[in-house]
């Protein structure tokens, strides 16, 4: 059997050239020795470790035993190679790499000279008899998936006593039909609606506001659903990626620019410098001389084209890129671009790369999976007047996060002052009598003003002379995705560490001792007292591979103690450079510890996260101060419940009627009080709610103070999102007293451990139950991950974890994956006459497959679309199946678990599963053991 690799654009250039490369791969019938034929005369002084074989699921890590020259190769064609491998190989995929040989003499990385990087490897399979059945080209870019349009269906807009005296005239007057908004009837009504609102309010005010069922206004329905634990929120800023663009270099400085669109104003989220490449305004994505590329949906990685001197890329982990397709793909105009694709993405990975055969350097970036593009992008088609190469999608830098709501201390402007009111003076009369503890003065005392009332101040932002609503903004970054990410760091410095040692090792076996800084890290890293038992000045090849052997070994407690740190990390907590991260620069290096630094961009979290604050997190943005006070501010907070009597701490309490933000104090033991006769001095941001939400292309105005000879451009590539009004208090009235009923904080039966698991984020569900061991409970928790068959091992570290916090005193915790049931299902099908017999074996395999499909939704046994329990039934197959194009009839004639042969399940029409247990059929001939899928097609073509 022969496995060629096409001969794409980049092959023919590479063959040109004079490059080499892997063209195709024989595997004669004893499976044993394979015929490699390359594009050029195969290189002299091949041995075998030259080549490298990975792969494989049955037969793993096979071993290249002799490689020699084909004796029987044509004349004109001198590249072809016999390779012997010890054993014969299985029928999954294979990949075969010709590779530099290391310092040992084994198979190294690196491409052998003279081969183009990516011709120089190749996949196969040792299988013999298995032919193509059908022409399986994959669409690079599938049919787009147009979500639905969302319908509020809870939205209200009339008044609750209007309503009343209308449906009520309707019965007393059901001649009289009239609706218009000037006719006399209308119009009474609605004066007897707001005569009769005024009146019983001010009947009912005081009793009612003691109640949350009849409090009317804000602040008292705020209080009363806050003792309940509902978080009611006032709403929440809108928040935008813009791209700026400037045609030099240029840096603003924090605090001398935002952002217009219209009358609504941007700031940037973070207050820090901001530097504009030109550069980084429109990146090329690198499509390896393809003239037709796309970047398919899923994509989390991506080559870009790096530029030369001033244009050099100088992006980092943490900053955001914005793909966007900027032209159609067949005209070539900007008109006929598709807006929909357009998606912003924060990187954690950024490496230089370069491609040798165009001369062209590189950079790989990388983002995350929750950033992953939702679309296909296409990159570069061949199109327009001149049916010549575009550049369909391109990347954009220089991006910042922004968000709805402008500083009233914008370019120099004078903060607002309130002074606290001081008690009223005291009176002059007699001091107590001293028998009654009072010291005896022996002459008059200013005795407190009667009534003993607190001094209350409830100052009012915004002041007068400004309109507008104040920002509600959410954290940024949120402390979970800080604490993720330093989790992510902490598991990366034992790889980093293993790297830097054995760079070290190779280095001095070429005979480049270790320098000054690379004696400090060993010593810091191992301490001094095991590196003065190694030879490390007099034989230091010997000592670095003593402590490369013994890495674990030495180092067993501090591997122990990062393992403690990301679970804490992975738990919600955020790790402090004073504290953590100084323990890990003590014990693996500066580097390391500066780098859990809470304020890195990289631990941002997803650029999808950004623009989705959490109305319930949000707090005011107001800073308030006291007057050449240089102490800590006044921070805004929820509620004074737990701050103590030195906490400097306030609330922002939103009015009913103009929207208003009244600043709520402490009173000395719930917080602390600002002194009498204090001069406050508070600076906020003005603007909120939806209508922050503007659209696309619609930031394009930038605001400088201070910042002069300086040209920058703005836009928004995506809509702002985010922007949220004040709850109502109707829903707030009735969400509130059963917030408490649906939050599970305690796991006591089966049902709340399978909730609570079912929590943790990348678990599709979870199932358990409760063991009794003899001697206590056990709780056995079953997880079901989303897209995956079996649960990855932080997904289930973050489970436990979660579990254990909210478990039952008394009960043990064990949670693994689910169960997977692997059946045996064979199909009798009758395609149409004009169908082509093969094809629709393709096509029904595919929908009974467990792969997504080309519309975007699951197969019939993907594993995001069975779940714990989920029953196979014969009909919903059949269906399935009859539903499949060019199908006439379908019968099922075996649905049984694969080793446990039974016709119940045919003769019922259903298998029934567990409740643990997960239907599997993956129908792959590599592995048999996890479901097999046998077809029988009859008629057709």
């Amino acid at each position: 059997m022969t496995v060629a690799q096409s001969l794409s654009a980049r092959a023919r250039k590479a063959r040109a050239e004079g490059r080499n490369g892997i063209e195709a791969v024989t595997v004669d019938p004893t499976r044993r020795r394979l015929t490699l034929t390359l594009f050029g005369p195969a290189p002299d002084g091949l041995v075998p470790a030259n080549f490298r074989i990975s792969g494989g699921v049955v037969t793993r890590d096979l071993r290249v035993v002799s490689v020699e020259t084909d004796p029987d190769a044509e004349p004109d064609r001198a590249g072809r190679l016999v390779v012997a491998v010890d054993r014969p190989g299985d029928i999954s995929r294979y990949r075969l790499e010709m590779v530099r040989t290391d310092p040992f003499g084994q198979p190294g990385t690196e491409p052998i000279d003279g081969f183009d990087p990516l011709f120089a490897h190749c996949e196969f399979s040792f299988g013999q008899d298995c032919p193509a059945l059908a022409d399986c080209k994959a669409d690079p870019c599938p049919p787009p998936v147009y979500a639905e349009p969302v319908i509020d269906y809870l939205a209200k807009d009339y008044a609750s006593l209007r309503r009343t005296l209308l449906e009520r005239l309707s019965l007393t007057l059901p001649q009289w039909g009239e609706r218009h908004a000037a006719d006399l009837v209308i119009a009474l009504v609605e004066l007897l609606a707001y005569a009769g609102d005024e009146l019983s309010y001010r009947q009912d005010a005081v009793g009612a506001e003691a109640y949350l069922d009849t409090a009317r206004l804000r602040t008292s329905v705020r209080r009363h659903t806050r003792l309940v634990d509902y978080p009611m929120h006032d709403g929440c800023a809108a928040r935008a990626f813009v791209c700026l663009t400037s045609g030099t270099g240029v840096t603003l400085p924090a605090g001398t620019f935002r952002f217009r669109a219209g009358e609504e104003v941007f700031e940037p989220v973070t207050a820090e410098d901001v530097t504009i490449r030109p550069a980084h305004g429109r990146i090329p994505v690198w499509t390896w001389g393809e003239p037709d590329c796309c970047l398919p949906a899923g994509t989390t990685s991506a080559a870009l084209q790096d530029g030369t001197g001033s244009r050099r890329l100088a992006l980092v982990p943490g900053d955001v890129l914005v793909f966007e397709e900027t032209v159609g793909a067949a005209t070539g105009l900007e008109a006929d671009a598709d807006r929909t694709h357009r998606q912003a993405v924060r990187l954690v990975e950024v490496r230089e790369s370069a491609d040798t055969l165009y001369d062209q350097h590189l950079l790989e970036v990388t983002w995350a999976e929750e950033d992953a593009l939702r679309f296909p992008l296409r990159v570069r088609a061949v199109g327009g007047k001149d049916c010549g190469p575009l550049d369909v999608g391109v990347a954009r830098g220089n991006t910042v996060l922004v968000e709805h709501g402008g500083s009233s201390t914008w370019c120099g402007s004078e903060p607002e002052r309130v002074t606290w009111p001081s008690p009223p003076p005291g009176i002059p009369g007699c001091p107590c009598p001293p028998e009654f503890g009072c010291a005896d003065t022996g002459g008059p005392a200013r005795l407190p003003a009667y009534p003993l009332l607190p001094v209350r101040c409830s100052p009012a932002v915004p002041g007068d002379g400004v309109t507008g609503p104040v920002t509600w903004s959410a954290p940024f970054p949120a402390p979970g995705d800080i604490a993720r990410g330093q989790a992510t760091q902490l598991d990366g410095i034992a790889g980093r560490a293993r790297d830097r040692l054995l760079a070290l090792l190779h280095a001095a076996e070429h005979g480049t001792p270790a320098d000054t800084e690379a004696i400090a890290w060993l010593r810091t890293v191992f301490g001094a007292a095991a590196l003065e038992r190694m030879p490390l000045d007099t034989d230091p090849v010997s000592a670095l591979r003593s402590l490369s052997a013994r890495f674990d070994e030495l180092l067993q407690r501090k591997l122990a103690r990062l393992a403690e740190l990301a679970a804490r990390a992975r738990a919600g907590y955020v790790l402090q450079t004073g504290n953590e991260g100084w323990e890990i620069g003590q014990g693996w290096g500066r580097k390391e510890g500066g780098a859990l630094a809470p304020a890195r961009a990289v631990f941002r979290g997803p650029a999808v996260r950004a623009l989705a604050p959490d109305p319930r997190q949000a707090l005011p943005a107001v800073r308030a101060t006291d007057a050449g006070d240089t102490g800590d501010p006044w921070r805004p907070r929820r509620d004074l419940l737990d701050s103590g009597p030195a906490d400097r701490d306030m609330v922002g309490e939103l009015d009913d009627d103009s929207g208003v933000l009244h600043l709520r104090f402490g009173d000395g033991q719930d917080g602390a009080v600002p002194a009498p006769g204090s001069v406050l001095e508070l600076r906020y941001r003005v603007g909120n709610g939806t209508a922050g939400n503007v659209g696309a292309e619609a930031i394009d105005e930038v605001e400088l103070c201070g910042v002069a000879g300086v040209s920058v451009e703005v836009r928004n590539p995506l809509p702002a999102t985010g922007g949220t009004d004040p709850e109502p208090v109707a829903q707030v009235r009735t969400r509130a007293p059963h917030e408490a009923a649906r939050q599970l904080l305690r796991a006591v039966t089966a049902e709340d451990y399978a909730a609570l698991a079912g929590e943790v984020p990348g678990v599709q569900r979870a199932a358990a139950r409760l063991r009794w061991t003899g001697s206590w409970y056990e709780a056995q928790v079953a997880v079901d991950a989303l897209g995956a068959l079996e649960a990855p091992e932080p997904v289930l570290a973050q489970a436990r974890g979660q579990l254990h916090r909210s478990r039952r005193i008394g009960h043990e915790l064990v949670v693994g994956s689910a169960r997977p049931v692997p059946l045996r299902l064979a199909l009798c099908v009758v395609a149409e006459p004009y169908a082509v017999a093969e094809h629709v074996r393709v096509s029904v395999a595919r929908v009974l497959g467990n792969r997504m499909l080309r519309d975007g939704t699951p197969a019939l046994f993907h594993p995001d679309a069975l779940t714990f329990g989920t029953a196979v039934r014969v009909t919903r197959i059949v269906a399935a199946v009859a539903a499949v194009p060019g199908v006439r009839s379908a019968r099922v004639t075996a649905l049984e678990r694969l080793f446990e042969p039974s016709g119940e399940a045919l003769r019922d029409g259903v298998l029934v599963l567990r409740p643990y247990e997960i239907a599997r059929l993956d129908a792959d001939p590599a592995r048999p053991e996890n479901g097999v899928l046998e077809l029988q097609i009859g008629g057709g073509r």
